[in-house]
């Protein structure tokens, strides 16, 4: 699967333009922006952006290179919800190990009818986000339904080659956004435009001997660079997606080469080839896979004289998973260290995973090391190598012609389950002796929820059942996660606060953390005292609701629907009335499907005498839909939720 993109084919030569015109437009508000009330192009609009600049050049500050950029906005308010998306300020900044980047001459107003409030300097803070980034925050003080507030910063960077560009679309839609760079000519960047929107703007041109460096005899030409936009849709995010960062429209760089002034070149977009060859001597990837010493110290007899090479895999993968406690961490490429984390019995992502290469390879099974980018990330480009697409790494192990993706991070995770956040389609396999190469990541089919239902009802109108729910695959993975997350008497009370009418007498759940087998729940429970003593009762047969509502409510979506599995979801329903009781409704059998097969759902209801048998299907045989396929996706979930909302089974006594 690919991001919607369009591709500028074009390696630029970059530098200077013309004024800046924040200092220009800077606490500049007309009466016609003060009234109005309502965006014409989106009419459902709770803020819009007016408009918005960004400036970019180079300058050499202290004999290094830094890229300046000017930033001002200018956001009308239209509702009360507008102000909780627009009235809070969040700028980012990189921190790196040896520099960082600055946020400098942040100025904010609000402005109303007759009246301005200009932003404190103390009313303006810094929060650490992790080791890498931050961010500068402040609110906008005033404001109110109708005010326009605008801000304007200025962003210093030593990290040239961390050029990000320019994101034209938000969560509010633009009537106006441009982005301008002036770039030196011995800076020479890659440039893909991302998204479904196109530019109202494309200019490019070339400024001679716009760019000193002291020291250095002579200019450099740069290029003037110029995009913008013009109402720009508001981005929205919905359920079942991957990260927005590959479908939300933007201009994107990317630093090719370097050309130096004393006539060298330095490289930065370099091909497989020469990564390969630097990631063997990666002291955080390449050098920690050489450790299978260490680790094989730490095998016992019993697995490494395993004569099944998947039994031998399996008990590697599971001393690996129950060893180790996770931080929460990814850490690729951040100083790990798999010989101090497996003595901690602590480590992120990386190291738990690259012990678990180590210690496979040590057992004599053959593993790969996996890089990859995580599903919130966005997904990393194949072109050629982009080294900080990647964030994310796991082991690949190949047994016959079987190939198993493992992450020992997560206690609920089965041998061959890799967690959710990995599932982002493909990945980049190395051994650090043979070329890397890119891989498919399927992910596993089996995954299955299937719920049994029974309920007597006896002749006093009393009633009592038992529901028993077993899961597989990633269904299991997310309900074992819940479990673990609460206590069972939370877990408990929960499910009965969702059913009322009910009380659990019994509980018990089976294979809870045996995750290499299915996962079985038993609910035990009875009716309150009223039960089915009413003359009519009405029951609902969905004691669990699947999708209890459409998670696609928006009428336009521009990228892909993505479930990250296929999956199937049965229910069998029966109901054993007494002689004096009777069905006095019964739903209709329901069946429809999507796009030839990829999804299918069904309903079939069969009663003799006193014996109810309703049976209940939703199988998702596919898990990626085309933004096409939206509308039709989007009505099947509809007739869903309305076919478990309008279930219902009636019951009353016979008269006489």
């Amino acid at each position: 699967m690919k991001p919607i993109y369009l591709l500028l084919t074009i390696l630029c030569t970059l530098c200077s333009y013309a004024q800046n015109p924040m200092s220009i437009k800077f606490n500049k508000v007309s009466q016609e922006e003060l009234k109005m009330t309502v965006y014409e192009k989106d009419t459902k609009a709770h803020a819009v952006v007016l408009e918005e600049y960004g400036e970019n050049y180079f300058e050499v500050i202290n004999d290094r290179y830094f890229i300046i950029k000017h930033f001002y906005a200018k956001i009308k308010i239209l509702d009360k919800q507008g102000i909780q998306q627009a009235a809070e300020i969040k700028i980012p900044f990189y921190k790196g190990r040896n520099a960082f980047e600055v946020i400098k001459n942040i100025k904010a107003i609000t402005h109303n009818p007759g009246k301005t409030n200009e932003l404190v300097q103390d009313q303006i803070f810094s929060v650490d986000l992790n080791s890498f980034y931050g961010e500068k925050r402040f609110t906008f003080s005033n404001v109110k339904v109708g005010s326009v507030i605008e801000y304007q910063y200025t962003l210093e960077s030593p990290f040239y080659y961390n050029f990000e560009g320019w994101d034209f679309q938000s969560n509010i839609p633009k009537m106006y956004s441009e982005f301008n760079a002036k770039i030196p000519a011995n800076f020479r960047y890659n440039r893909t435009l991302k998204g479904s929107q196109k530019l109202n703007i494309n200019e490019a041109s070339v400024k001679k001997g716009c760019f000193k460096v002291p020291g250095i005899i002579g200019r450099a030409d740069c290029e003037l660079l110029k995009y913008a936009m013009k109402d720009i849709p508001a981005f929205t995010e919905e359920s079942f997606m991957l990260s927005k960062n590959n479908y939300i429209s933007k201009i994107a760089f990317e630093l090719a080469e370097e050309v130096l002034f004393n006539g060298g070149k330095k490289v930065y977009t370099k091909t497989w080839k020469a990564v390969d060859k630097d990631m063997r001597k990666d002291k955080d990837i390449g050098a920690q896979v050489r450790k299978k010493g260490f680790f094989k110290n730490h095998l016992s007899a019993e697995i490494l004289n395993e004569s099944s090479e998947l039994k031998k895999a399996q008990k590697v993968y599971e001393l690996i998973k129950n060893h180790y406690a996770w931080n929460g961490k990814y850490g690729l490429f951040d100083d790990a260290n798999v010989r101090q984390a497996f003595q901690d019995k602590t480590g992120n992502a990386a190291e738990i995973n690259l012990s678990l290469v180590n210690s496979l390879l040590a057992a004599g099974i053959k593993t790969e090391t996996v890089m990859l980018s995580t599903r919130a990330k966005g997904l990393p480009t194949q072109k050629h190598p982009v080294m900080s697409d990647f964030n994310y790494l796991v082991a690949k192990v190949t047994i016959g012609n079987e190939d198993f993706l493992l992450d020992a991070t997560e206690k609920q995770l089965s041998f061959g389950l890799l967690p959710i956040r990995a599932l982002n389609y493909n990945g980049r396999a190395m051994d650090f002796k043979k070329p890397s190469y890119w891989i498919t990541i399927n992910p596993y089919a089996e995954n299955r929820q299937n719920t049994m239902v029974t309920i007597n009802i006896n002749e006093d109108g009393t009633a009592k059942g038992k529901l028993s729910q077993t899961s597989t695959g990633y269904l299991a993975y997310e309900q074992r996660a819940t479990l673990a997350e609460q206590s069972t008497e939370e877990y408990l009370d929960d499910f009965e606060d969702s059913l009322p009418f009910l009380e659990i007498s019994a509980y018990e759940a089976q294979e809870r953390t045996n995750v290499q087998k299915p996962l079985k729940e038993v609910f035990t429970f009875e009716f309150d005292e009223d039960g089915f003593t009413n003359a009519e009762t009405f029951l609902d047969p969905f004691f669990m609701k699947i999708f209890s509502k459409n998670p696609f409510t928006l009428e336009e979506r521009a990228y892909p629907v993505d479930f990250a599995f296929s999956r199937i979801y049965t229910t069998r329903f029966l109901l054993s009335l007494p002689p004096n009781y009777e069905f006095s409704n019964l739903p209709e059998n329901q069946n429809f499907t999507l796009a030839g097969g990829k999804a299918v759902c069904g309903l079939k209801v069969v009663q003799q005498n006193g014996q109810l048998n309703l049976t209940f299907k939703l199988i998702l045989n596919n898990f990626y839909f085309e933004a096409e396929e939206y509308q039709e996706l989007k009505d099947f979930f509809s007739k869903l939720s309305i076919l478990q909302k309008n279930t219902r089974l009636a019951i009353k006594k016979k008269l006489g």
